[in-house]
């Protein structure tokens, strides 16, 4: 049995300043928070090469019929993440 696919969504937000240097406590950062949002689906998809992947699929409403769709898994050797596109 395959895992059934997972969606979520965030609200945006706009970081006005501060970056990074926030993680220091002597440095403020300014958020403000938008009504727009992030919505992802990710659901496992088999590649031709027997290789498992994981997809997301960004579709953004600011392009027309925009849909971009990525791979991804856990690299075998270092432990880090391997992101593939999809399709182009």
């Amino acid at each position: 049995m395959s895992p059934s696919a997972v969606a979520v969504s965030a609200p945006g937000k706009v970081l006005l300043a501060g970056g990074y240097l926030v993680l220091d406590r002597k440095y403020n950062g300014l958020v403000f928070g938008l009504d727009a949002r992030i919505h992802v689906c990710v659901k496992p998809v088999a590649s031709s090469s027997g290789v498992t992947f994981s997809e997301i699929t960004v579709n953004s409403p600011q392009f027309q019929h925009a849909v971009w769709e990525y791979g991804y898994r856990l690299a075998d050797q270092d432990g880090g993440v391997k992101v593939t596109q999809l399709r182009v």
